[in-house]
């Protein structure tokens, strides 16, 4: 059984097939629907939460420093305020 090209003359190329396992098939499909969370994305999701909690720590500690070093308003002056602009 030799393969002779001449037997395949009118064959053309359509496109690779995909073979996967049942496993395969289950773990794109629990992908698909948000069941499953790839590694990928979860080490994605972990490393914005760590800049997140980053951020919020460095304002914090922005708000305290300026909470500390601000100059409260005099008390014997009224505080300044803006009347609403009526057409």
């Amino acid at each position: 059984m030799d393969f002779d090209s001449s037997d395949n003359s009118n064959t053309q190329f359509a496109s690779k097939i995909k073979t996967q396992t049942f496993k395969q098939f289950q773990l794109e499909r629990l992908i698909k629907d948000g069941k499953v969370i790839p590694a990928s994305k979860l080490a994605e999701a972990k490393e914005q939460e760590l800049q997140r909690v980053r951020v919020f720590e460095a304002a914090s500690e922005d708000q305290q420093r300026h909470n500390r070093t601000a100059t409260p308003p005099p008390t014997d002056k009224l505080p300044l305020t803006r009347e609403r602009f009526e057409e």
